[in-house]
């Protein structure tokens, strides 16, 4: 009774996700996309881990445990090569449902077998991107890396499909998905917890094809390169997800992306989920002191490694500068002086303001002062009580509208303006994975 059961909370969900049409369009395209054997999605997945040493950088590739387990004899040598392995869920199952409990029990289920199977991973995706409130939670309990299934979606793509039908599956993504509009707020990852939480970019290639029917793979090219630009402009992350099993259809797509994000004059950090992960924790512990030496002049100390990169605005200072971001300069040495009018180079914010903007101004690389003397900083913040996503671009707006010096890290390492990875869910491998998917096992 409970794989019946199972097979029509599958069948249902597939209904509301993707409509009656969407249900009998996927049938087909299942059997154009996969064999028995397994030998086309083995293909794509090794073709990707080729791309990857070509642009010298590890795709992720993200799979539930009983796929893994299913196809160990494949999968799990790939592991010590250029792919790194990432956990989604013990079976393909939606997580908006389960309580903390429950997701906690299926993430350690999955993590048991992956170390079973000898498989390393440190990251974690929810099937279908359907986390909750708790899944955070659930992903710290199981002490991983980084997580990613937040969805920032940039808007727009939809106009090119009008029918009923297709406005029906984009109504579905929101309603799947739950995404973010990229274009109102920053897509960044975000420490919780000590987990690293990176945003997924969308559309990905099953909305763009699937969904939205968008068959000129040339525009699928031009819609990525699009959100690259405006990702670059705004220093935040690329994280494209390409299923293997459209990997064919989209592979001219992603090298081009690549190819385009590998320009050494786009400056772009093109590389996997584990080295963001670790790198934004490496962030976390920088630090800057001010030390004020006289009525207009303060020492700077960065406490930071190697990696980081310092910048500046509106000061005079006699040390090495190089223009890099909007009116942003680049600070080569680790200790240096600025002319300052009595004001610290910092943002001032008030004890009352809320912890997540303090939270997000630790992941901008702002550095802070809690004190209720609004006199001592070159901005003071005192009345963010409450801080949401939507407050996000308006303050960054105001820091930078200010005319007062300011230091802050830069979000990535080694003077790259901004990151670009790319993932690869893989749900499952054969025609019979679809089968089986359906009851859950």
């Amino acid at each position: 009774m409970s794989r019946i059961y199972n097979f029509i909370r599958y069948l249902y969900f597939v209904l509301g996700t993707k409509g009656l049409i969407g249900l009998f369009l996927r049938m087909g395209m299942l059997v154009r996309r996969f064999d028995l054997s397994g030998n086309k999605m083995k293909k794509a997945i090794l073709e990707i881990e080729q791309i990857g040493k070509k642009y010298k950088y590890e795709s992720a590739l993200i799979t539930p445990a009983v796929i893994l387990k299913r196809h160990r004899n494949f999968l799990r040598h790939l592991s010590d090569e250029t792919l790194e392995f990432a956990i989604h869920g013990y079976e393909h199952r939606d997580f908006k449902p389960l309580s903390l409990d429950e997701q906690t029990v299926q993430i350690k289920k999955a993590q048991d077998l992956y170390k079973e199977l000898g498989v390393p991973a440190y990251g974690f995706r929810a099937p279908y991107l359907s986390l909750n409130s708790y899944t955070t939670e659930a992903v710290r309990k199981n002490n991983f890396l980084w997580e990613s299934h937040e969805a920032m979606i940039w808007n727009g793509f939809s106009n090119y499909s009008l029918s009923k039908f297709r406005h029906f599956m984009a109504n579905a993504i929101h309603q799947l998905y739950n995404p973010f509009d990229a274009q109102k707020n920053i897509g960044i990852p975000r420490l919780q917890d000590g987990v690293v939480c990176i945003p997924v970019t969308l559309p990905d290639d099953e909305i763009l094809i699937d969904r939205l029917g968008i068959k000129d793979l040339n525009r699928i090219e031009n819609i990525w390169t699009e959100i690259l630009k405006k990702i670059i402009h705004r220093g935040d992350i690329f994280v494209l997800q390409l299923h293997p099993e459209r990997f064919a259809i989209c592979r001219k797509a992603m090298e081009g992306l690549l190819k385009k994000a590998s320009s050494p004059k786009q400056n772009i950090w093109v590389t996997g989920m584990r080295e963001v992960a670790e790198w934004w924790k490496e962030k976390s512990q920088f630090k800057l002191t001010f030390q004020n030496v006289s009525r207009k002049k303060y020492q700077v100390h960065c406490k930071c490694t190697d990696r980081a990169t310092v910048l500046c605005r509106n000061f005079c200072s006699e040390t090495s500068q190089a223009p890099f971001y909007r009116d942003y300069h680049l600070i080569e040495e680790r200790e240096f002086y600025i002319k300052s009018e009595n004001l610290k180079p910092c943002i001032g914010v008030h004890p009352r303001c809320s912890k997540t903007l303090r939270n997000f101004l630790e992941d901008e690389g702002f550095p802070y002062e809690v004190s209720d003397l609004n006199s001592k900083c070159s901005i003071f913040l005192e009345e963010y009580e409450t801080f949401a996503r939507k407050d996000e671009m308006t303050l960054l707006s105001r820091i930078e509208e200010n005319p007062n010096p300011i230091v802050r890290y830069w979000l990535w390492p080694n003077e790259t303006r901004s990151a670009f990875v790319t993932t690869h869910d893989l749900d499952c491998l054969t025609l019979t994975d679809f089968l089986l998917k359906a009851f859950e096992k």
